[in-house]
């Protein structure tokens, strides 16, 4: 018998397939996003200092009852998720993630702190006050 891991990122991309509606840029980009923090947690050069940080990220991604869950708002409701992704993403920019392994992790197109930038802005108003409840509950917000 053998074990097949789910697909997370499948999941998010058959979510997001088509999707059109308010944020829409930012929330087609979910799957890149969360493949991005897939693959820098796996990634043997990730500083430890930021490993609590990707870490809180996945798991705000696959959390159910989040600030805006996808179960009540479908594809509308990652942009909680991606406010998460994109606030720790500045963080982890600023001291702990050098540029060369963004650019080897990165596989979509654009350059990953423009797309980042724009998430963090696009998720940023659609989320508001509530951008403050999701990081603590991610745990990257005191």
């Amino acid at each position: 018998m053998t074990f097949e891991a789910p697909d997370y990122g499948a999941s998010l991309r058959e979510c997001v397939r088509g999707y059109k509606g308010a944020h829409e840029r930012a929330v087609l980009r979910t799957p890149d996003v969360y493949g991005l923090f897939a693959r820098l947690f796996a990634h043997p050069r990730l500083p430890g200092s930021a490993r609590p940080i990707v870490n809180a990220v996945l798991a705000y991604f696959v959390a159910s009852d989040d600030v805006l869950p996808e179960e009540k708002l479908g594809p509308y409701g990652l942009l909680d998720d991606l406010f998460v992704a994109a606030h720790a993403y500045r963080l982890l920019r600023r001291e702990m993630i050098p540029d060369d392994l963004v650019a080897a992790l990165w596989r979509a197109e654009g350059d990953p702190d423009e797309v980042m930038a724009e998430i963090y802005t696009e998720s940023r108003a659609a989320v508001g006050k509530e951008g403050r409840v999701a990081l603590k509950m991610a745990g990257i917000a005191k």
